[in-house]
């Protein structure tokens, strides 16, 4: 029988998750300056005590009479991150406050620094570039001590909780061997060094007048802006291009009322696309501020994907299987629906490029960037969370993103470029399950699967699960034995080489 405090956890699991999720979505829509996430941590601390990890440690012991023991993995992962969260909650909320406030100063003008990003994709001069790139890192003077503090503190609560360190914590809770996943994206960052360094070289040449060992960190948004193909990928089009995108896989977009797309343009609001799943499934935000570009589509499918998974999910599932659980599955359906702006044939059907292919080469090859940027963060994180964090890591940051990726860093977002949780093995394992995915579904419904309404029925039923089933489980559904980078590989070099 359940300990009262067992059933307690589980029961305000979805409230917490929701009161947890608006208050995200109001300060990275616009809506608020300040992130408040204090009053909601104190409110459910009951959730992130060690009682409370204890007591769901020990439902394993009882067991379910069906067997079926994945909500308690993802319970004691919820409550033991929770926990640590807790611990640095009110030095997140600093970070996500000073982010929303701050300003950076330039050439005489007062610039958010959460919109410094899409001031470098818009610069055309390197020169001035690197100046803003300086003035956002003098900028962050006043951050780096509020991350430092924080990683200190977050890596001393795992080692409180017993853990080795806090990579040991994230692999014995999430369940992944992060040394072999690193082994095999040394493997994929081998196997397509030489291609991309040849391509990365000549797509810098061309667009930002600098060979690859010359160019910085700022010089590759602008590279890759693209915007002799901003008259298809107009900020117009975009909501109308994904609905109609949906239409032809036999989702009607109006039946999903329980998704709302917020699309309006605020000052505040991040550039970056989000998807806040508020309560899952009855209400989850699809946030976008279009800004126009090949980018903003990719950005605003990426979070489409989410939204609709999340809209998706059974309601009568455990709260654990529709908030938790391997977040590499939801990554997966949201790049699915991300590289449709790269499919040749959506792009011809969908929005009328004649000729795809200098398009989608291009685009391939910022995506063969991402995928190297990643494996190269998670070969850092390795080092970064085996032990206690320290100024020395910086240096070990920009010589590692510099190995895989050639060209200059600064080592000063050697802690801003770090999600919690290893998140970047998320993303990895995800680019990784939907390249199987993407292949079982042209196997199944053609190259043009987007357009066979047997699609929609066949990703809704998948995404019906939530995230019950892990992403190396899930592969086994799509028609494969395990996650393997063959696919991602192949389609890169083929994509490439040609």
């Amino acid at each position: 029988m359940a300990s009262p405090l067992l059933s307690r956890v589980r029961g305000d699991l979805e409230p917490f998750q929701s009161a947890l999720m608006e208050e995200f979505y109001g300060n990275y829509a616009g809506l608020k300056d300040d992130l408040s996430t204090v009053p909601i941590y104190e409110k459910y601390a009951h959730l992130f005590s060690a009682e409370a990890i204890e007591a769901v440690a020990g439902a394993a012991e009882e067991g379910a009479p069906d067997g079926d023991m994945r909500w308690q993995r993802y319970l004691r992962a919820f409550s033991t991150m929770g926990y640590v969260d807790s611990a640095v909650k009110s030095l997140t909320d600093r970070v996500n406050t000073w982010e929303a406030k701050a300003v950076v100063r330039f050439d005489g003008e007062d610039i958010p620094y959460r919109m410094v990003p899409v001031r470098l994709r818009n610069e055309a001069v390197a020169g001035t570039r690197h100046r803003l790139l300086d003035a956002k890192v003098e900028a962050m003077a006043e951050l780096n001590p509020i991350l430092m503090e924080r990683m200190g503190m977050v890596h001393d609560t795992a080692s409180e909780l017993g853990f080795k360190s806090y990579r040991d914590m994230c692999s014995t809770l999430k369940g992944i061997d992060y040394k072999a996943f690193e082994a095999g994206m040394e493997e994929l960052l081998h196997r397509t060094e030489a291609l991309y360094v040849q391509e990365m070289d000549s797509v810098l040449q061309e667009r930002a007048k600098l060979p690859l060992a010359d160019a910085w960190s700022c010089d590759i948004p602008y590279a890759f802006k693209g915007e002799e193909y901003d008259a298809y990928f107009s900020k117009d089009r975009l909501v109308g291009a994904f609905r109609e995108t949906l239409k032809g896989m036999g989702i009607d977009p109006d039946s999903y009322t329980n998704i709302t797309m917020d699309t309006e343009d605020r000052e505040k609001k991040t550039p970056r696309a989000f998807c806040a799943p508020v309560r899952v499934p009855e209400d989850v935000k699809l946030v976008i501020k279009p800004m126009g570009g090949w980018r903003d589509y990719e950005s605003f499918f990426h979070e489409g994907g989410h939204a609709w998974h999340f809209g998706s999910t059974k309601r009568q599932l455990p709260a654990e299987y529709r908030y938790l659980g391997d977040n590499s599955v939801t990554e997966a359906f949201a790049f699915l629906f991300n590289y449709l702006v790269t499919d040749p044939n959506w792009l011809k059907g969908r929005l009328g490029l004649e000729d795809p292919k200098p398009f989608v080469r291009f685009a391939l090859l910022n995506k063969l960037m991402f995928l190297r940027r990643y494996a190269c963060k998670l070969v850092y994180e390795m080092k970064l969370h085996q032990g206690r964090v320290s100024p020395d890591l910086a240096e070990v940051y920009r010589t590692t993103l510099q190995r895989g990726l050639r060209f200059r860093h600064t080592e000063k977002h050697f802690l801003e470029d770090v999600d919690d949780g290893f998140y970047c093995a998320e993303y990895l394992r995800a680019w990784v399950f939907e390249g199987q995915l993407r292949a079982a579904m042209k196997e199944k419904f053609g190259e043009e699967w987007f357009a066979d309404e047997r699609a929609g029925g066949y990703l809704r039923e998948l995404w019906s699960y939530g995230q019950k089933f892990r992403a190396d489980e899930l592969v086994q559904t799509v028609g494969f034995i395990e996650l393997d980078i063959e696919p991602l590989v192949q389609e890169i070099e083929a994509g490439l080489k040609e």
